[in-house]
């Protein structure tokens, strides 16, 4: 219990200037882990739709549907639904015909009477040359996620200098968002 006497000045300890972090500490802080949280939420969901409902998600690797979709972006793929053919405007994920063994991430340009697909990059000056028949439609656009795909994208390009950045800046972001606001040998 406080007694009257506990109240006078100086009895009961105040904050001084040293227990008050630093504004700028207390800034860079806060900045970096909203930055760490916002990249480890578009993680999550990137991946939850992939784990629960068995989507596909894949790293646009090429310019060809900008400004839809930039190179570093995650397209998140319902399959397709069957007998159902995706509508002029879908953006869909197909088998490569130029390679066979790569994805195709176009919009649907045309559809044919016998169900075939002519697609076309946003970025493209003309479609595609070759119809996409329905065993090679491996999915219907739904979920775009920018950016998070950005370390994929450029190591496979093999791009090891901004890859080197893109490693750095992560990890001043995680020494940053770890600093304690007080300083060693304050006491709050």
């Amino acid at each position: 219990m406080t007694l009257p006497g506990d109240l006078a000045v100086g009895v009961l300890p105040h904050p001084t200037a040293k227990d008050v972090p630093h504004p700028i500490r207390v800034a860079t802080t806060l900045i970096s882990r909203t930055v760490l949280g916002s990249m480890l939420g578009l993680l999550v969901w990137a991946h939850v739709p992939v784990m629960a409902l068995g989507w596909t998600a894949g790293v646009v690797q090429s310019g060809s549907m900008r400004p839809a979709l930039m190179p570093g972006d995650v397209v998140l793929y319902q399959p397709p639904p069957p007998g159902r053919t995706p509508a002029v405007g879908h953006i869909v994920l197909t088998q490569d015909s130029t390679r066979p063994s790569r994805l195709l991430t176009h919009r649907v340009h045309q559809v044919l009477p016998n169900k075939y697909l002519i697609t076309k990059g946003d970025a493209n000056s003309t479609p595609d040359s070759t119809p996409v028949g329905p065993t090679a439609l491996q999915g219907v656009a739904r979920l775009r996620v920018p950016w998070i795909g950005l370390p994929v994208q450029l190591w496979r390009a093999g791009q090891p200098v901004p890859e080197a950045i893109m490693l750095f800046g992560l990890a001043t972001l995680l020494a940053l968002a770890a600093l304690p606001l007080h300083s060693p040998g304050r006491h709050t």
